[in-house]
């Protein structure tokens, strides 16, 4: 059972990073209009919360969350032998479903990212685990796109074309989206992300990378499940995981941040490039080695103990954010994209989360499970589960 409960917290853990990178970011999922850069650096302490932000927090903490999925397919599926493909298949579908519902409100849901690039677990399921370790830190390293850059730079185009084409320009497209999270109606919004943002969300995962990082994250945490490093973490050495994580992600961060700008040239950009790459996969390392130690310490495994409840509610406490953040941001809510600073958005997102830590401890004394983990774990076993304790 301890050994759920650090999974659970390090999921909570994971959800807390991503509600403080979603708050600063407005809850906007695309690019900023030229005129509002800078929109939400509204005094000096701001400029401290958005390199906090950029260079701590993005990339790193969807890193645990998307590990962690892949180590749930080990749990669910991959340990058991005579366990049910078409069963996974089945929940990833309605996964798919509850991410769309979520989409529609929210852009920037990944709930259905999720649930397609799950499919490559189970295309990776027969594989022995000496190959999906290399695969799958090829794939997290975003190695595909980082050896088509490389190419470019030789003068060898190659480009990674697969954008679909439909109605206006990316730099048009975001400009209308903008506007329509400043102004737009509910029906507007949803109207909008349930047709072009589908669109978008794609050619996004094809510009960042996340096309291969997503599915290289799950297959990396198959990996770990196979290895059942869960089943013993009081005998790795957390030590060595902190000092070699460290040493590595640390001064990548330092390398990205300095050097990936418009003053250097194309090679110590692209240089910065990879070590933007590395530093998102070890410093969520650092940070799962950091925080696992603390379960060992009396004062430190009282306080991670409240990330248990929110991480097993995942599912919910992810939809639940973004609930929160577009009636706090978009024009149809509250309407305060523009009129917050990044800090105290930051601060608000601390707030929310402290309520969904609070809810979540009082909703398992009463209940087994979530409210959408218990309609997603209904809709898999295609009856009803009993709810109340």
């Amino acid at each position: 059972m301890k050994r759920i409960q650090e999974i659970d917290a390090l999921r909570g853990f994971a959800l807390f990073g991503i509600i403080l990178t979603h708050m600063y970011q407005g809850y906007l999922a695309s690019s900023v209009p030229a005129e509002y850069f800078g929109y939400n650096l509204m005094y000096p302490i701001d400029n401290v919360s958005r390199w906090i932000v950029r260079n701590l927090f993005s990339g790193k903490f969807y890193a645990i969350f998307s590990m962690l999925f892949g180590l749930s397919f080990y749990l669910i599926l991959d340990r058991k032998q005579n366990s049910s493909p078409l069963k996974f298949a089945w929940r990833l579908v309605l996964l798919f479903v509850i991410g769309y519902m979520n989409h529609v409100f929210y852009r920037g849901d990944f709930l259905v990212v999720y649930a397609i690039f799950g499919f490559v677990l189970l295309l990776a399921r027969p594989l022995p685990s000496k190959y999906i370790l290399p695969i799958g830190l090829f794939l997290a390293l975003n190695g595909p796109n980082i050896i088509i850059q490389g190419l470019n730079l030789l003068e060898f185009p190659l480009q990674l074309n697969w954008y679909i084409p439909m109605g206006p320009s990316p730099a048009q497209a975001n400009n209308t989206y903008f506007d329509l999270i400043l102004h737009g109606d509910l029906k507007s919004v949803m109207v909008s992300n349930g047709t072009i943002g589908i669109i978008n969300k794609f050619n996004y995962l094809v510009h960042s990378g996340r096309f291969w990082v997503v599915p290289g994250l799950f297959l990396l945490g198959l990996w770990i499940g196979r290895q059942k490093y869960h089943e013993r973490l009081d005998q790795l050495k957390w030590g060595n995981i902190i000092l070699i994580s460290a040493s590595i992600g640390i001064p990548m961060v330092f390398i990205h941040f300095h050097f990936y700008t418009a003053d250097h040239s194309p090679f110590v950009r692209f240089i910065a490039f990879i070590a933007q790459e590395l530093s998102n996969i070890f410093m969520p390392l650092l940070y799962i080695g950091l925080i696992f130690p603390f379960f060992n310490w009396n004062f430190t495994q009282k306080l991670l103990k409240f990330l248990v409840p929110v991480g097993r509610m995942g599912l919910s406490t992810y939809v639940i954010q973004s609930l929160f953040g577009i009636i706090i941001f978009y024009g149809y809510g509250l309407g305060l994209f523009l009129k917050i600073s990044a800090t105290l958005a930051i601060l608000l997102g601390v707030a929310v989360f402290a309520i969904q830590t609070i809810f979540s401890v009082w909703w398992f004394k009463r209940f087994k499970y979530g409210p959408l983990e218990w309609l997603w774990r209904s809709g898999t076993n295609l009856k009803w589960q009993a709810m109340k304790k």
